[in-house]
């Protein structure tokens, strides 16, 4: 197997590695190769607990046993970006090929998509990508520790960038508005009833938005322009799927969508009763947006929501064309587009 390329490559004992097995130190060894995880362990999609039970040891094939996750060949191309250097020469160890004949780090294919350590934009711009080479290689999770560029221009790159913090603080104002200027039309208890109405028929919106919006793969025009609006509208959430700044829509973007929403409604509800749907609808959004977040970055003991995040994350790490649902599988059981296999 050769190792990545490594001006600073080291060689470790098996006991150093040993020391470092916390979050705030956390070291693996894979074929004889070292790698540091610290930065990476709480953006595992099968969560932080999971590496923790590894640090410091050799998770050679703890990586290839399908008991535990059996892993695909794009976690190693993940975990190769981590590597700080070598086993001793006296304490290497001989392990089995995969199933593949050879070492899955020998199996990793030269990135011909985009550099994720450059500005993507200007990329995907100049890019001259067929569709099936276009979808197969968005929808390959990569990894950065850091939130990924857009544009080298700082001030178009603030734009881009939306931390989770900043969807309340923009959407409540306006959700308390509407509620204000509805009451004003209709009395408590219709503004509930609106209000209920459009809490629940976002669960569909979300639903069909992701499916038929985000992932109007198949049907994607040739093209590079038609590839890069898909690109700014979901791929990127597939090519970095755990980037912290690219998880929520920006305020500009949604509040674009939320118009139409609204005029839309206006031609079918009467005043109150718009403002009671659409506060709903609202609501709902900033529901969907912070558990969306929290899906990709949280963890939790609840029962209920690992599984929720087990399941969104299958949809990035497994299978993309199934499990749309992010708040909930109720829709995808609807429509029939729940996974093919139980995980």
């Amino acid at each position: 197997m050769n190792p990545p390329t490594d001006s600073k490559q080291r060689e470790y004992s098996r006991a150093e590695v040993a020391k470092h097995d916390s979050v705030k130190s956390l070291w693996v060894i894979r074929g004889n190769q070292v790698f540091d995880l610290t930065t990476f362990h709480t953006d595992h999609p099968g969560g932080s607990d999971v590496l923790l039970q590894f640090a410091g040891q050799d998770i050679t094939e703890v990586m290839r046993d399908s008991t535990i996750h059996k892993h695909a060949i794009q976690a190693y191309r993940v975990l190769k970006d981590f590597y700080i250097g070598e086993i001793t020469a006296e304490e290497r160890q001989d392990h089995s090929t995969s199933e593949l004949g050879k070492d899955e780090m020998d199996c990793i294919e030269e990135e011909k998509f985009l550099d994720i350590h450059r500005p993507l934009v200007k990329q995907m711009w100049n890019s001259q990508f067929t569709n099936e080479f276009y979808l197969r290689e968005v929808h390959k999770a990569r990894h950065l520790p850091q939130p990924a560029v857009f544009f080298e221009n700082k001030f178009l790159e603030m734009f881009t960038r939306t931390p989770w913090w900043v969807i309340p603080m923009y959407w409540v104002p306006i959700l308390v508005t509407l509620l204000v200027l509805g009451s004003e039309y209709e009395p408590a208890n219709v503004m509930l009833v609106g209000f209920v109405f459009g809490l629940i028929s976002w669960t569909l919106m979300e639903y069909s938005i992701h499916r038929f919006i985000f992932h109007y793969d198949e049907n994607l025009p040739e093209g590079t322009l038609a590839q890069g609006i898909h690109f700014l509208l979901h791929g990127v959430h597939h090519f970095l799927p755990m980037d912290p700044m690219r998880l929520v829509m920006p305020p500009a973007l949604s509040t674009f969508l939320g118009l139409i929403i609204l005029g839309i409604l206006c031609c079918i509800f009467t005043p109150g009763m718009i403002h009671a749907v659409a506060a709903g609808l609202t609501t709902g959004y900033m529901l969907y947006d912070e558990c969306h977040y929290w899906l990709h970055h949280g963890t939790s003991a609840n029962k209920h929501l690992s599984q929720l995040k087990t399941y969104h994350l299958r949809h990035h790490y497994k299978d993309y064309k199934a499990g749309f649902g992010i708040t909930s599988d109720f829709w995808d059981n609807v429509f029939g587009t729940k996974f093919a296999t139980p995980e």
